[in-house]
C-alpha cells in the first residue's frame, strides 16, 4: 500500500532570528518568525508525513500554545512524527520539496539541505529532492516578507511477514 502526503507552510521574515531550512543554519539573522525555529522545510515534511497517514498535522501534534515547543528544533518534531510513521510500518519513498522566497538565493544550499534531510530521516539522497523558486515580485513573498514551502512525500506499507 503507498500513500502520499502535502505540506504547505508559510512564515514572516524576522531580522532578528537565525534562519533554519532543512535542519541547517543558513543565516545568522534574516530568519524565519514562529514559536519553534519556523524550519519550514522540516514543517513541511512533517504535515507530509502526517497526510500521509491521516494523522492531523503538526500543530496538532505540536501546538504552538505549549512553552516546551517555544524555540525548539524542527528536526525534535519531525524525529517524534517518524517514530508515528515508523509505529504504522510506513517508510518512505521519496519526498520532493518546493521553497519559495526571493531571498536568500538558495541554489548553494540546496544540496546541503537534500543531504541533511536524507541523514534525518534515514533514507537515501537520491530520494529527497529540495527545490527553490521565487514568486517573482508578487505578494508577501515577492515583497521578500515571507517564505513559503510545499513538500510532497511518498510512503509505502512495509509487508508483515
Amino acid at each position: 500500500m503507498f500513500r502520499i502526503g502535502i505540506g504547505y507552510d508559510i512564515h514572516k521574515k524576522s531580522i532578528n532570528r537565525p534562519l533554519y531550512l532543512g535542519g541547517l543554519k543558513i543565516s545568522e539573522k534574516n530568519g524565519l518568525l514562529g514559536h519553534s525555529d519556523a524550519d519550514i522545510i522540516i514543517h513541511t515534511i512533517c504535515d507530509s508525513i502526517l497526510g500521509a497517514l491521516s494523522k492531523g498535522d503538526i500543530g496538532e501534534h505540536f501546538s504552538d500554545k505549549d512553552i516546551k515547543n517555544k524555540n525548539k528544533r524542527s528536526e525534535y518534531f519531525l524525529k517524534k512524527i517518524m517514530k508515528i510513521m515508523k509505529k504504522d510500518s510506513f517508510e518512505i519513498i521519496n519526498l520532493d520539496s518546493t521553497l519559495i522566497c526571493e531571498k536568500p538565493r538558495l541554489s548553494r544550499y540546496k544540496n546541503k539541505i537534500r543531504k541533511n534531510i536524507a541523514k534525518i530521516l534515514g533514507i537515501k539522497v537520491d530520494a529527497v529532492s529540495v527545490k527553490a523558486t521565487s514568486s517573482e515580485s508578487l505578494g508577501i513573498i515577492g515583497e521578500d516578507r515571507a517564505m513559503a514551502c510545499k513538500t510532497i512525500i511518498l510512503l509505502k506499507k512495509n509487508e508483515k511477514n
